[in-house]
């Protein structure tokens, strides 16, 4: 886990992005590969960091088959089941793809009054 959040945050700053939107993604990058690690079976976890014009954006790519993720609502008392509605709430934009071989989840964060840095 560790690694997967210093490879976003480090890709990020090096593309000079808003320390507010960094720690977003970083929140986000932490709860996606828990969410594979935890409830899948992959051998290999695959993280992509990567920013527009527009949004900066991490994808994830696990190689679980045991459904498509969804956020649902946890009670107080529940330890977990709060990951995808921190993503949903942290992100611009968050959607997660089925593959033959596992699953893709995408988020966004846009970049108000930001243009990416230097790709």
């Amino acid at each position: 886990m560790a690694h997967a959040r210093a490879h976003t945050v480090e890709a990020l700053r090096e593309w000079q992005i808003d320390d507010d939107i960094v720690e977003a993604l970083r929140l986000v990058v932490s709860e996606l590969v828990t969410n594979a690690v935890v409830h899948t079976a992959s051998r290999t976890i695959e993280i992509t960091v990567s920013v527009t014009a527009t949004e900066a954006i991490v994808t994830v790519t696990d190689q679980g088959l045991f459904g498509t993720p969804g956020a649902g609502e946890a009670r107080p008392e529940d330890d977990h089941g709060r990951g995808l509605a921190l993503v949903e709430a942290l992100a611009t934009r968050w959607a997660s793809t089925p593959l033959a071989d596992g699953h893709q989840v995408e988020a966004a964060v846009a970049l108000p009054g930001q243009t990416a840095g230097a790709l």
